[in-house]
């Protein structure tokens, strides 16, 4: 029994290579291992850096070319040809420090046979641990009050048949938001998250959308007011629609104000509310039918 490393490349190749380079480092036998790289640049780039590193040679790896379909629907994608009773799904910038990580979470893997999503310490390069969130979004917990609500996408690992179970990420999303709502569908099954403290992953963070610009935002509002759509009851999706429209409103009368200052704070906060307030205009002018995403 082994893993199934399921990793999305768009415009990542190096930090790939270098994260490849530390699987072959880690102790696990590699017969218990395969990477499965979906491709969502849907170039050559990614299978020629791979032989060029000859990472090939000691790692079962499969690259599957394909259009930029988002997150989730290129890991759904990965998933349905993975072979291994445990998926993880794993960031490109990742960074595996420890030679016997994977060891260690297979076997604790094994040991946990009901979980649902297990994950470790996610340190960012301030070492701070940003794995566990204890509600979702807009401050909503559906239940789950005091207790670990979703685990960061950077890294999770799913029972395959669990994965199919529920039908793997939620192709609506484009990118955000799918691991709240993969982690939110698994408790609602009666199963457990579990965080193992002793075994810790550097992420670096941002390496495929590093420029937090207008588009950014509307990509990442869309997907809360999504989520939001999918979970809320429809009085309090409507209300929660209501309470933004005017608070984007005042935020950007606010902030345009401002934005004579020169305050580069001020500026970055306009974009964020200018963001919000056109994502709700199209939910309100559209309908909720616009927030999902349908490739074209």
């Amino acid at each position: 029994m082994g893993l199934s490393i399921l990793i999305v490349n768009y415009n990542t190749e190096q930090f790939i290579v270098n994260f490849l380079h530390d699987l072959t480092k880690q102790t696990i036998d590699a017969s218990c291992l395969e990477v499965i790289i979906v491709n969502n640049s849907n170039n050559n780039t990614m299978q020629s850096l791979i032989e060029q590193n000859n990472l090939n040679l000691n790692l079962n790896i499969q690259v599957m070319l394909s259009e930029n379909i988002g997150f989730g629907r290129a890991m759904n994608l990965a998933a349905s040809v993975a072979k291994q009773p445990h998926l993880l799904i794993a960031n490109p910038d990742l960074v595996l420090a420890d030679p016997d990580y994977l060891q260690e979470l297979l076997i604790q893997a094994n040991a946990h046979p009901e979980y649902g999503v297990i994950t470790t310490q996610l340190l960012d390069e301030k070492q701070q641990d940003l794995s566990e969130f204890y509600n979702y979004e807009f401050h909503e917990t559906f239940g789950f009050e005091n207790q670990i609500c979703w685990f960061s996408g950077a890294l999770l690992l799913i029972r395959s048949e669990i994965y199919q179970h529920i039908g793997g990420f939620d192709p609506d999303f484009f990118m955000y938001c799918e691991d709240e709502d993969i982690c939110l569908r698994i408790k609602q099954l009666g199963l457990p998250l579990i965080k193992l403290n002793h075994l810790q992953i550097l992420h670096i963070g941002g390496a495929s959308e590093p420029n937090l610009c207008h588009n950014y935002f509307c990509r990442w509002y869309r997907s809360q007011i999504l989520f939001a759509y999918k979970h809320m009851s429809v009085d309090a999706f409507n209300q929660l629609i209501t309470k933004l429209q005017r608070k984007s409103r005042s935020k950007c009368m606010i902030y345009q104000i401002l934005k004579p200052l020169g305050i580069a704070r001020y500026t970055f906060k306009l974009t964020q509310w200018k963001a919000m307030a056109e994502v709700i205009k199209r939910t309100q002018q559209e309908s909720t039918a616009w927030l999902k995403y349908s490739p074209k």
